[in-house]
């Protein structure tokens, strides 16, 4: 196994972890995107760290798609180039395997306030239409209740890879920078062999 199928095989157990720690909170608490939002994932400003989309790029690599996607990154937008608002379900995530740290926390996941106090990190639409359920879980996770810390998962990254795991951009420059070093150190790999 070369280093970046290591990254990419780490950053995906820790992801395989989150999604069990969250599928496990979302079933006590009752709490659940809305069918077909998608809401979240329209925000021109998500930013990401490039770890995250190792395991994307190597999956990209080993499908030879790299250009395609280069290409789609570079015709502009801020808006994730993974997302397709067109796919019906819950949310837009093309590549829903591959998404990135944010896009798991979100919703599902809390922080510490000023006052050391556990914080649902979620959106409006889950605040007031499963407001009875956003209450429960907001009183039960500085109680019993476990919820995903972000700062816990995000430092669980960094201790991945120190540099890859904290250089955070804006999420499309995070996904080209994850395919290029990909590219780059498959290539480099293949030539020493």
């Amino acid at each position: 196994m070369n280093r970046i199928e290591k990254l990419s095989a780490e950053t995906s157990e820790l992801f395989r972890e989150l999604d069990l720690a969250i599928e496990q909170f979302m079933n006590q608490t009752g709490i659940h995107c809305k069918f077909g939002c998608g809401k979240c994932c329209l925000k021109p400003d998500i930013e990401a760290a490039v770890l995250e989309f190792i395991p994307f790029a190597l999956q990209v690599y080993r499908e030879a798609s790299g250009t395609r996607w280069l290409e789609k990154i570079s015709s502009g937008g801020s808006i994730c180039v993974i997302l397709d608002e067109q796919q019906p379900g819950q949310g837009h995530c093309s590549q829903y395997l591959y998404r990135g740290m944010i896009c798991r926390l979100f919703g599902y996941s809390a922080r510490r306030n000023k006052y050391e106090k556990k914080e649902l990190v979620t959106c409006q639409i889950i605040k007031t239409e499963l407001s009875e359920q956003y209450n429960r879980a907001s009183d039960g996770i500085n109680s019993a209740l476990e919820v995903p810390m972000i700062t816990d998962y995000y430092a669980r990254l960094k201790s991945i890879d120190p540099d890859l795991g904290s250089r955070f951009m804006p999420v499309n420059a995070a996904i080209k920078s994850a395919i290029e070093l990909v590219d780059t150190f498959m290539a480099y790999t293949q030539q020493e062999q």
